[in-house]
């Protein structure tokens, strides 16, 4: 059920609002948005969060075009499964796999090294490696249509490349609500 869940939900979830906090391209941050999703395949709430804001988690949307469909329809009306979709950037070096909580299951995900001009333009994006059955819905295209800061100076927008890493998981719980 997560598969079908997660791949529906990777198209249907208008996902994160629009955060004031500027993307840094010089410290590691992360967003994550967790969807949780009845028995009957529709979202039940939704939950926004990002290292950028810390400790002001927010609401937000996802739609239930193609959600509905997933449910199983077999189980308690009070059986929920939580779809967490999560990207982290990590300056410089490749970065260490993150460990999952017990009881998540990885759906899939996948790490794309960026190249990040001066200006906080993404110029170069490549895929360097990819795990599980679900490709995010979240790529080449969506990074390099992001905007990091700009460089302090103007030296700097001349100076070479920053180089960095977006990795982008899919992972999921069953929940039972008591």
């Amino acid at each position: 059920m997560f598969r079908a869940i997660a791949a529906l939900a990777l198209a249907s979830a208008s996902a994160h609002p629009t955060t004031t906090a500027t993307l840094t391209s010089t410290l590691p941050w992360w967003e994550r948005v967790t969807v949780t999703v009845g028995d009957d395949g529709k979202p039940k709430n939704c939950r926004y969060e990002t290292s950028l804001q810390p400790g002001l988690p927010q609401d937000c949307s996802a739609s239930g075009n193609g959600i509905a469909k997933a449910g199983s329809g077999g189980g308690s009306k009070d059986e929920y499964t939580s779809i967490t979709f999560e990207r982290r950037y990590t300056p410089g070096a490749t970065p260490k796999t993150q460990s999952l909580q017990p009881g998540e299951t990885l759906l899939g995900g996948q790490v794309m090294a960026l190249a990040i001009d001066g200006h906080g333009a993404v110029k170069g994006c490549k895929v360097v490696a990819t795990t599980g059955g679900v490709t995010p819905d979240y790529g080449c295209d969506e990074a390099t249509a992001e905007r990091f800061e700009a460089s302090a100076g103007s030296a700097r927008a001349t100076a070479p490349e920053r180089e960095g890493y977006m990795s982008v998981i899919v992972y999921g719980h069953p929940e039972h609500m008591v």
